[in-house]
């Protein structure tokens, strides 16, 4: 059967059955500390509506909508997506937890374990750095766990909201079984 591109309604039907199939199993927030360019920041409002994410919190010297970059970048995806200042990282951390959020770092740092197998709670909260400097150290002193993924070529990193989307999805939809799927031979 050749492949062929769907019709708007036909996506819509398709997502619906695979968030039936797939159900999320935590909600995902995202902590953007001193992320300074704005085409990262604008990506990120598209893998928060990709994910369904809660919110987004920026720290920091982020920046926040409105700024035309973000809003050429984000696609409107800024529009759709809560979110909310707050001034410091330690105070964001402090509130975060105060609301039941697991508070995990995308770092690569001492202890941090692979984003495959980091047990993931039901309100998860992931922290995305500073483009050059990453998470600080005094943050990931508060954070609950580091994650980082693995990189198979010679670059030591991946672009930020590349590493959130893959990240949101695993702690979106954790390590779901489907016995309803069917066999391939």
């Amino acid at each position: 059967m050749a492949m062929l591109p769907l019709k708007k309604v036909e996506i819509r039907r398709l997502f619906e059955e695979a968030a039936k199939q797939y159900p999320p199993q935590s909600e995902v927030t995202f902590l953007l500390q001193s992320m300074e360019d704005p085409r990262n920041v604008g990506s990120i409002f598209r893998v928060a509506d990709a994910v369904g994410a809660h919110e987004i919190i920026f720290t920091g010297k982020t920046l926040t909508p409105p700024h035309d970059e973000i809003d050429r970048t984000s696609r409107g995806h800024d529009r759709r997506i809560p979110w909310r200042r707050i001034a410091r990282i330690d105070e964001a951390i402090e509130i975060l937890h105060d609301e039941g959020n697991q508070v995990v770092a995308l770092e690569t740092a001492k202890g941090a374990r692979c984003f495959l197998e980091y047990p993931y709670t039901e309100k998860v909260c992931l922290v995305l750095g500073n483009e050059s400097n990453g998470v600080y150290a005094a943050t990931l002193g508060q954070c609950d766990g580091a994650v980082f993924v693995p990189m198979y070529g010679k670059g030591p990193s991946m672009n930020v909201h590349v590493a959130a989307a893959l990240v949101a999805y695993q702690a979106l939809l954790g390590n779901h079984s489907d016995d309803s799927a069917p066999a391939h031979d």
